[in-house]
């Protein structure tokens, strides 16, 4: 007698249990859709991305016309030695120049674009140490473009500068 009656309550307790849970998910999900959609516009209006892709690919948020361009070239190439490869010879990376991309649009452009403009030797400086790092076989002209941007908001603390263009890049 006494098995029937636990199993009776048993039963009874885990049939409340369950429409309680019901109950409460179906009160508690509507927060939950309020509150989500209510952090995604936040989000949205500080221009927070919430999946981050990666950093250094720098503020996607821009449209060509947003861009201005620094561009530097240099009277002869410049030369720049690389990382011995697998061969065991030692190669070379010749550039022309290279073109800054800013974003006009960002927060900090105007400090950003005036002291690039007066000053590119830092950025200038950049290159040969990201040269180095990568030999003959491994450098492609975009690999080092990215290294070279990475660099650039490293130093600059800051995401204005969006792309970099190498011009004349040479292998040898």
């Amino acid at each position: 007698m006494k098995k029937n009656i636990f199993s009776v309550i048993i039963t009874a307790l885990t049939v409340i249990n369950v429409v309680l849970t019901a109950i409460l998910f179906f009160v508690m999900l509507p927060t939950f859709n309020k509150t989500n959609n209510l952090l995604t516009n936040v989000a949205s209006v500080l221009n927070i991305e919430l999946d981050a892709d990666d950093p250094a690919k720098g503020d996607s948020n821009y449209k060509l016309s947003d861009l201005q361009s620094i561009p530097v070239a240099w009277e002869s190439e410049s030369t720049y030695n690389m990382k011995t490869g697998s061969d065991g010879k030692a190669h070379f990376a010749q550039l022309k120049g290279y073109t800054l991309y800013l974003n006009k649009e960002a927060d900090d452009f105007d400090d950003v674009n005036e002291a690039l403009t007066a000053d590119t030797a830092q950025i200038t400086s950049i290159i040969p140490t990201v040269m180095e790092r990568h030999t003959f076989e491994e450098a492609s002209q975009d690999l080092v473009q990215k290294e070279i941007l990475e660099e650039i908001e490293k130093l600059l603390d800051s995401k204005v500068v969006v792309r970099i263009a190498l011009d004349g890049f040479v292998k040898q």
